[in-house]
């Protein structure tokens, strides 16, 4: 039974379930708002959206950082609502979402869901990509053979800069991971591709500049497309854009990439269709912010764990005499077995 009296003096007593169901209902901001108008609803309100955080966490496919379900659990769900209301799109390469044709014992994806809840879901464009379950520690990923490509519907209207994109996927040589939406778009892509001389497997690249002739503006990471997993992020904000890769920080500065925005995606080629990818996409998420560091990293290290990959939290890229600190979820595990088994 909770005891709530009314800043005129009146008190009531009210059931704590009751409580705890109204409260339930309400987003971030109601919750501050109540929580800030009676003192007696205060922890009522923080527990709420602790269990709330949490759940929405999970809805995210994101592991909770234990402070969130401490302390100042209002205030985090309120940005965290708001990540969860600025991610435009979110394609997973999980069975329960596709929609699938078999030929020959093979299944090829004809449409993906998009599990963000704005309803921008990717379908086979000509060619869609081959699905492949449990191909990526248990998890399924499309299989783009150089023909496949998923595109979206055209957005309502054009999303503007800053833009972060994440893509969990591998490549092999010179070609295209995402772009915009078809010939008629301005680029906005992230590839292994515009190499400053020829190289089979040019560094990662990002560029919102132009259209059909070569891009003007661009910014180029360190990591080679030589086929292996990568998580990849991918901030477009013209001259404070950044690249990611499994957690370093490859490019960043004051160099703009290009202010075009973005109209829809291409997912395996650019919006020419002449740059195909070779290689594979597990999951794909874009946001319409640019996230801070502790919600990207948040959010890059669940995928990680996911998906079994390496992850760094160092932002820089490891010097030649000095090994960065890495860690791989699976490795790490098993050294904890390890250092268990000695003990005993």
């Amino acid at each position: 039974m909770l005891s709530l009296t009314l800043r005129c003096g009146a008190e009531y007593f009210l059931d704590g379930l009751l409580v705890e169901t109204i409260l339930s209902n309400l987003g971030a901001t109601d919750l501050a708002a109540v929580a800030a108008s009676c003192s007696s609803l205060r922890r009522p309100c923080e527990a709420v959206a602790a269990t709330s955080l949490r759940l929405l966490l999970v809805r995210m496919q994101t592991e909770p950082v234990r402070a969130e379900l401490v302390r100042g659990a209002i205030a985090r769900l309120m940005l965290w609502e708001l990540i969860a209301a600025d991610c435009h799109l979110w394609l997973q390469a999980d069975e329960r979402y596709l929609t699938l044709a078999e030929r020959f014992g093979t299944s090829y994806v004809q449409a993906c869901a998009d599990r963000s809840g704005s309803g921008h879901g990717a379908y086979s464009h000509l060619n869609g990509p081959e699905f492949l379950p449990d191909a990526l520690h248990g998890c399924g990923v499309f299989l783009f053979d150089g023909a496949a490509v998923l595109k979206t519907r055209p957005f309502t209207e054009p999303i503007p800069q800053p833009i972060t994109l994440m893509v969990v996927a591998k490549a092999r040589g010179d070609t295209t991971i995402i772009d915009a939406l078809g010939p008629s778009s301005s680029r906005f892509e992230l590839c292994h591709g515009y190499p400053t001389g020829w190289h089979p497997s040019p560094e990662i690249c990002i560029t919102a500049s132009g259209h059909d002739a070569s891009p003007k503006h661009s910014l180029r990471g360190a990591t080679r497309g030589t086929g292996e997993w990568h998580i990849y992020t991918a901030v477009f904000d013209t001259k404070r854009s950044e690249i990611y890769v499994d957690g370093f920080c490859e490019a960043t500065g004051n160099k703009s990439v290009g202010s075009n925005l973005l109209d829809g995606l291409s997912i395996g080629c650019d919006h020419n269709g002449i740059f195909f990818l070779i290689g594979c996409v597990a999951e794909l998420r874009l946001f319409r912010r640019n996230l801070s560091t502790a919600h990207r990293v948040q959010i890059e290290a669940s995928l990680a764990r996911r998906y079994g990959l390496a992850y760094s939290m160092a932002r820089e890229l490891p010097s030649p005499t000095r090994q960065a600190s890495r860690f791989t979820c699976v490795l790490r595990n098993m050294r904890a077995a390890a250092a268990s088994a000695d003990a005993l």
